[in-house]
């Protein structure tokens, strides 16, 4: 059973590098902890329940303490570009 909860993680890190929101990377993680723990044992009831808990503490736990390291906030480009509203525009061509 340890190759499909490895196989779980790789789709769930995969997933992660398509998307931006840094979240399904707790959702591996948690894959990788079942994973090790059905080399323990082959209670699949008990090796969903590690990977559940272990996501929800990951998530509850390290996404705050990520967010203040990795920058959210819009970076607004100064381009001035309001100064040519209501402006004539003359295009010239060559022939």
């Amino acid at each position: 059973m340890w190759y499909i909860w490895l196989i779980a993680a790789g789709i769930f890190l995969i997933a992660e590098m398509i998307t931006v929101g840094f979240m399904i990377f707790w959702l591996g993680i948690a894959a990788l902890i079942a994973c090790i723990v059905s080399l323990f044992t082959s209670n699949l009831f008990i090796q969903t329940a590690v990977f559940v808990v272990s996501s929800c503490l990951l998530l509850l736990l390290t996404r705050p303490f990520v967010d203040k390291f990795v920058n959210n906030k819009e970076t607004k480009l100064a381009t001035n570009a309001y100064s040519i509203i209501r402006k004539r525009c003359y295009c010239y061509q060559e022939f």
